[in-house]
Protein backbone atom coordinates (compact mmCIF):
# COMPACT_ATOMS: atom_id res chain seq x y z
CA UNK A 1 0.00 0.00 0.00
CA UNK A 2 1.22 3.49 -1.20
CA UNK A 3 2.91 5.64 1.78
CA UNK A 4 0.12 8.34 3.11
CA UNK A 5 0.38 11.58 1.40
CA UNK A 6 0.79 13.71 4.39
CA UNK A 7 -1.20 17.28 3.62
CA UNK A 8 -3.92 18.10 0.50
CA UNK A 9 -5.04 21.49 -0.27
CA UNK A 10 -7.91 21.79 -2.51
CA UNK A 11 -7.53 25.40 -3.81
CA UNK A 12 -11.51 26.67 -3.66
CA UNK A 13 -10.80 30.39 -4.35
CA UNK A 14 -10.67 33.05 -7.26
CA UNK A 15 -13.70 35.16 -7.73
CA UNK A 16 -15.48 32.18 -10.18
CA UNK A 17 -15.48 34.95 -13.17
CA UNK A 18 -16.08 32.42 -15.91
CA UNK A 19 -18.98 31.02 -13.95
CA UNK A 20 -20.77 34.12 -14.14
CA UNK A 21 -19.42 34.86 -10.33
CA UNK A 22 -20.97 31.95 -9.05
CA UNK A 23 -19.17 29.82 -6.27
CA UNK A 24 -16.85 27.29 -8.77
CA UNK A 25 -16.66 24.78 -5.60
CA UNK A 26 -20.19 24.34 -5.25
CA UNK A 27 -21.16 24.17 -9.10
CA UNK A 28 -22.92 20.52 -9.05
CA UNK A 29 -21.73 18.07 -11.63
CA UNK A 30 -23.95 15.11 -11.77
CA UNK A 31 -25.49 15.95 -8.58
CA UNK A 32 -22.66 16.62 -6.59
CA UNK A 33 -20.65 19.70 -5.65
CA UNK A 34 -17.24 19.50 -7.97
CA UNK A 35 -15.32 19.81 -4.28
CA UNK A 36 -16.98 17.25 -3.07
CA UNK A 37 -15.83 15.30 -5.52
CA UNK A 38 -12.51 15.77 -5.47
CA UNK A 39 -12.22 16.16 -1.62
CA UNK A 40 -13.65 12.53 -1.68
CA UNK A 41 -11.22 11.30 -4.66
CA UNK A 42 -7.83 12.83 -2.03
CA UNK A 43 -8.93 11.68 1.59
CA UNK A 44 -8.45 8.36 1.06
CA UNK A 45 -4.86 9.18 0.13
CA UNK A 46 -3.96 11.95 2.49
CA UNK A 47 -3.50 12.51 6.49
CA UNK A 48 -5.25 15.62 6.64
CA UNK A 49 -7.41 17.78 3.60
CA UNK A 50 -7.47 21.72 3.85
CA UNK A 51 -9.41 23.83 1.49
CA UNK A 52 -7.77 27.39 0.62
CA UNK A 53 -10.24 30.07 0.13
CA UNK A 54 -13.25 27.97 0.88
CA UNK A 55 -16.31 30.05 1.58
CA UNK A 56 -18.99 29.21 5.15
CA UNK A 57 -20.47 26.59 3.16
CA UNK A 58 -17.36 24.69 3.82
CA UNK A 59 -16.72 26.17 7.07
CA UNK A 60 -20.68 24.95 8.18
CA UNK A 61 -19.66 21.62 7.46
CA UNK A 62 -16.47 21.23 9.33
CA UNK A 63 -13.88 21.00 6.31
CA UNK A 64 -10.88 22.48 7.73
CA UNK A 65 -10.63 25.60 5.39
CA UNK A 66 -8.09 28.36 5.30
CA UNK A 67 -8.12 32.02 4.00
CA UNK A 68 -6.26 32.90 0.87
CA UNK A 69 -3.12 34.96 2.25
CA UNK A 70 -2.31 36.36 -0.61
CA UNK A 71 -5.55 37.00 -2.37
CA UNK A 72 -5.59 38.88 -6.01
CA UNK A 73 -2.31 36.19 -6.50
CA UNK A 74 -4.62 33.16 -8.17
CA UNK A 75 -3.58 29.71 -8.32
CA UNK A 76 0.04 30.90 -7.22
CA UNK A 77 -1.32 32.64 -3.81
CA UNK A 78 -3.22 29.52 -3.09
CA UNK A 79 -0.24 27.29 -3.37
CA UNK A 80 1.75 29.59 -1.56
CA UNK A 81 -1.02 29.68 1.36
CA UNK A 82 -1.13 26.23 1.54
CA UNK A 83 2.66 26.04 1.77
CA UNK A 84 2.81 28.12 4.20
CA UNK A 85 0.16 26.35 6.33
CA UNK A 86 2.03 23.03 6.11
CA UNK A 87 5.09 24.72 7.50
CA UNK A 88 4.07 26.05 10.17
CA UNK A 89 1.29 22.82 11.22
CA UNK A 90 3.56 20.14 9.73
CA UNK A 91 6.47 21.18 9.72
CA UNK A 92 9.82 21.79 7.86
CA UNK A 93 9.87 19.56 4.34
CA UNK A 94 6.27 19.02 4.26
CA UNK A 95 4.60 18.08 0.93
CA UNK A 96 1.75 19.53 0.03
CA UNK A 97 -0.49 17.73 -2.62
CA UNK A 98 -2.14 21.09 -4.46
CA UNK A 99 -5.54 20.17 -6.57
CA UNK A 100 -8.11 22.63 -8.69
CA UNK A 101 -11.67 22.46 -6.91
CA UNK A 102 -13.15 21.74 -10.32
CA UNK A 103 -11.45 18.60 -11.97
CA UNK A 104 -14.16 15.55 -11.29
CA UNK A 105 -12.49 12.96 -12.73
CA UNK A 106 -9.23 12.29 -10.56
CA UNK A 107 -7.98 9.23 -10.46
CA UNK A 108 -6.14 8.48 -7.59
CA UNK A 109 -3.80 6.29 -9.09
CA UNK A 110 -2.31 9.08 -10.93
CA UNK A 111 -2.01 11.13 -7.29
CA UNK A 112 -0.14 8.20 -5.78
CA UNK A 113 1.75 8.47 -9.37
CA UNK A 114 2.63 11.83 -8.68
CA UNK A 115 3.73 11.51 -5.17
CA UNK A 116 5.56 8.39 -5.77
CA UNK A 117 8.15 10.47 -8.11
CA UNK A 118 9.06 12.94 -5.26
CA UNK A 119 12.74 11.88 -3.99
CA UNK A 120 14.42 14.96 -3.69
CA UNK A 121 12.83 17.66 -5.96
CA UNK A 122 10.57 20.20 -4.33
CA UNK A 123 7.64 20.27 -7.11
CA UNK A 124 6.25 17.20 -8.96
CA UNK A 125 4.62 17.80 -11.49
CA UNK A 126 2.11 16.01 -14.80
CA UNK A 127 3.06 17.62 -18.35
CA UNK A 128 1.28 16.20 -20.86
CA UNK A 129 0.94 17.32 -24.93
CA UNK A 130 -1.11 20.29 -23.62
CA UNK A 131 1.53 21.28 -21.16
CA UNK A 132 2.17 21.52 -17.21
CA UNK A 133 -0.75 20.36 -14.73
CA UNK A 134 0.37 22.55 -11.87
CA UNK A 135 -2.77 22.41 -9.81
CA UNK A 136 -2.65 18.67 -9.76
CA UNK A 137 1.08 18.31 -8.27
CA UNK A 138 3.24 18.13 -5.47
CA UNK A 139 4.61 21.12 -3.88
CA UNK A 140 7.60 20.96 -0.89
CA UNK A 141 7.26 23.75 1.96
CA UNK A 142 10.89 24.83 0.42
CA UNK A 143 9.52 26.02 -2.81
CA UNK A 144 7.56 28.63 -0.52
CA UNK A 145 10.32 31.30 -1.10
CA UNK A 146 10.59 31.20 -4.83
CA UNK A 147 6.82 31.57 -5.07
CA UNK A 148 6.24 34.27 -2.87
CA UNK A 149 8.84 36.67 -4.84
CA UNK A 150 7.20 35.50 -8.11
CA UNK A 151 3.98 37.00 -6.29
CA UNK A 152 5.79 39.97 -4.47
CA UNK A 153 7.06 40.73 -8.33
CA UNK A 154 3.85 40.92 -9.42
CA UNK A 155 4.77 37.53 -12.28
CA UNK A 156 1.84 35.09 -10.65
CA UNK A 157 2.34 32.53 -13.47
CA UNK A 158 3.15 29.16 -11.53
CA UNK A 159 4.72 27.77 -14.55
CA UNK A 160 7.83 30.59 -14.75
CA UNK A 161 8.55 29.38 -11.13
CA UNK A 162 9.49 25.39 -11.99
CA UNK A 163 12.75 26.74 -13.36
CA UNK A 164 14.18 28.15 -10.01
CA UNK A 165 12.93 24.86 -8.20
CA UNK A 166 13.55 21.50 -8.14
CA UNK A 167 10.98 19.58 -10.64
CA UNK A 168 10.39 16.39 -11.04
CA UNK A 169 7.85 16.13 -14.58
CA UNK A 170 5.65 12.67 -15.28
CA UNK A 171 5.49 12.14 -18.36
CA UNK A 172 2.17 11.57 -20.23
CA UNK A 173 3.10 8.46 -21.34
CA UNK A 174 3.67 7.63 -17.73
CA UNK A 175 0.14 8.75 -17.04
CA UNK A 176 -1.59 7.43 -19.72
CA UNK A 177 -0.87 3.69 -18.67
CA UNK A 178 -3.43 4.43 -15.50
CA UNK A 179 -5.64 7.24 -17.11
CA UNK A 180 -5.66 6.55 -21.20
CA UNK A 181 -7.73 9.53 -22.00
CA UNK A 182 -6.30 11.90 -18.97
CA UNK A 183 -9.59 12.80 -17.86
CA UNK A 184 -7.87 13.42 -14.33
CA UNK A 185 -6.83 16.82 -15.85
CA UNK A 186 -10.36 17.80 -16.95
CA UNK A 187 -11.28 21.14 -15.12
CA UNK A 188 -14.71 22.10 -15.41
CA UNK A 189 -14.34 26.44 -16.14
CA UNK A 190 -17.84 27.61 -17.96
CA UNK A 191 -21.45 26.18 -16.97
CA UNK A 192 -20.93 24.82 -20.79
CA UNK A 193 -18.48 22.98 -19.37
CA UNK A 194 -20.07 20.99 -16.91
CA UNK A 195 -22.61 20.16 -19.70
CA UNK A 196 -20.01 18.80 -21.40
CA UNK A 197 -18.89 16.83 -19.08
CA UNK A 198 -22.03 15.62 -17.99
CA UNK A 199 -22.88 14.53 -21.35
CA UNK A 200 -20.09 12.83 -22.01
CA UNK A 201 -20.47 10.61 -19.11
CA UNK A 202 -23.99 9.96 -19.96
CA UNK A 203 -22.78 8.65 -22.96
CA UNK A 204 -19.62 6.69 -21.75
CA UNK A 205 -21.28 5.52 -19.00
CA UNK A 206 -18.38 6.58 -16.75
CA UNK A 207 -19.60 8.83 -13.75
CA UNK A 208 -16.10 9.66 -12.37
CA UNK A 209 -13.44 7.84 -10.47
CA UNK A 210 -13.90 10.92 -7.74
CA UNK A 211 -17.95 10.55 -7.45
CA UNK A 212 -18.16 10.39 -3.74
CA UNK A 213 -18.05 7.13 -1.61
CA UNK A 214 -17.38 9.33 1.42
CA UNK A 215 -18.46 12.88 1.63
CA UNK A 216 -17.14 16.03 3.36
CA UNK A 217 -17.44 15.81 7.01
CA UNK A 218 -21.18 16.39 7.96
CA UNK A 219 -22.65 15.31 4.46
CA UNK A 220 -24.71 12.67 3.89
CA UNK A 221 -23.36 10.89 0.29
CA UNK A 222 -25.16 12.86 -2.31
CA UNK A 223 -27.02 11.91 -5.19
CA UNK A 224 -24.74 9.68 -8.07
CA UNK A 225 -22.87 8.63 -5.18
CA UNK A 226 -21.24 4.85 -5.98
Amino acid sequence: MPERIPLAAILAGGKGRRMGGRDKARMEFLGAPLIERVFAAVEPLADRVIVVGGGEYLIRRGVPTIPDRFPGASALGGIATALAWARENVGPGAWVLCLACDMPWIRREVLNLVWSRRDEAQVVVPRVEAGYEPLCALYRESALEVLVERISAGDLSILRAFPRLRTVEVGEEEVRRIDPDLRTFLNLNRPGDIKQAEALATETGVVGASAPGSSLPGVSSPRGAG
